[in-house]
């Protein structure tokens, strides 16, 4: 029985109990699985029928683990070439996509320009979020799903991938909704 007008460029946060709906809310939006009842509208355009990865093209989503979101064995490039389109194929990749990606990653402030080739698994939680971040904003998407996308990273990390969150939103004019347990974020 939900009805939610979300505007252009709004940033909302959803607060609620375990249980409460929040991530069945996002997963409905994001085409995990379909709704019982309802529709669901992006842009004038009934999206309620259309499947995940067709929706994936304007709605972009990051989950409270830090492990989803990215392919662990692939290069932090690899990671980026699939976010741009290119399918992740390192033959794909060209020295002008290579400094594009050098500085994306730059603007993290983590230093993973300098490990493009190193496996994401071999990530802190911290840096694999902030890099599932850029990935699914790499196209600004007409809507940003945050699913808790903090809760499992230690409050420094937390707060500076909060930082990166808001900068890239603002910077996009990314229309935002966050699952959050914390008032403050």
């Amino acid at each position: 029985g939900l009805s939610l007008t979300v505007n252009d460029g709004d940033f909302i946060s959803i607060i609620g109990a375990n249980g409460a709906g929040k991530s069945t809310l996002f997963n409905e939006i994001a085409g995990t699985f379909l709704t019982d009842s309802g529709r669901i509208v992006l842009d004038v355009e009934d999206i309620t029928m259309t499947p995940a990865h067709i929706r994936a093209r304007s709605i972009g989503r990051l989950f409270q683990d830090p492990m989803k979101g990215t392919a662990p064995d692939m290069s932090i490039e690899e990671n980026l070439a699939l976010a741009a389109g290119m399918g992740g194929w390192l033959s794909r990749i060209t020295s002008e996509n290579r400094k594009a990606f050098r500085e994306r990653l730059s603007l993290l402030g983590m230093g993973l320009e300098d490990r493009m080739r190193q496996p994401v698994g071999l990530l802190s939680g911290g840096q694999r979020q902030a890099l599932t971040l850029l990935m699914a904003t790499y196209h600004a998407p007409k809507v940003l799903l945050l699913d808790e996308h903090t809760a499992a990273l230690d409050p420094g990390t937390a707060e500076k991938v909060l930082e990166l969150t808001k900068s890239i939103v603002e910077d996009n004019h990314i229309t935002c909704l966050m699952i959050t347990h914390n008032m403050q974020s």
